[in-house]
């Protein structure tokens, strides 16, 4: 039996998965990831909506930013997220939006100048300004107070795990394919499989 020791052993390679890794790869931990299937085979490639992160870019976005953003989220929860989380998430999202576009990921960009959009199943014309034009696009997505959600045309969720899993992959990340962990025993601080 082979024996591999790792100093974070992260069970699958989807954006979560591999995100995680990274994190513990950039803070000198030794990180390694088990999947089932390829990573960039993971199901995150299905989430083709978009991330919300108030980056208050578009003229619908204008004057959005993180308390607008968390109000927003526990709103759509019903109330019964963790607002401690929910708080983080609205927090770092501009942060991670930004990052994402450094490590590669092609958001969809402003132009400035006019656009048709739907609102309220109606066809209107928003004026960009000038000083977007090229700053990270947004869109109306989940009911939200601002226009918030970043995206990659119709393709944010491939686009994103793409540019995740090329960084693990430069960062040196082994991400063995086709193997799960059957059981994971704890040792007082230490977790063995």
């Amino acid at each position: 039996m082979k024996i591999i020791y790792t100093d974070a052993l992260v069970v699958g390679a989807g954006l979560a998965g591999l995100r995680v890794a990274i994190a513990a790869k950039e803070r000198g931990l030794d990180a390694l990831v088990l999947s089932l299937i390829p990573a960039k085979r993971s199901h995150s490639a299905a989430a083709q909506g978009g991330m919300q992160a108030s980056l208050g870019n578009t003229v619908k976005g204008m004057g959005d930013n993180e308390d607008v953003h968390f109000q927003d989220t526990v709103k759509g929860s019903d109330w019964g997220c963790d607002q401690k989380v929910a708080r983080m998430f609205a927090h770092c999202a501009p942060k991670a939006v930004r990052e994402l576009a450094h490590w590669g990921v092609p958001w969809s960009r402003i132009q400035q100048g006019g656009r048709e959009v739907i609102v309220n199943a109606e066809k209107v014309t928003l004026e960009e300004a000038k000083a977007a034009h090229g700053l990270i696009n947004a869109r109306d997505f989940g009911g939200t107070k601002k226009w918030r959600t970043c995206y990659t045309a119709d393709g944010t969720g491939h686009s994103l795990l793409y540019a995740v899993d090329n960084k693990a992959i430069s960062l040196g990340i082994p991400v063995h394919e086709r193997v799960e962990a059957l059981k994971i025993i704890h040792d007082a601080n230490n977790a063995k499989g």
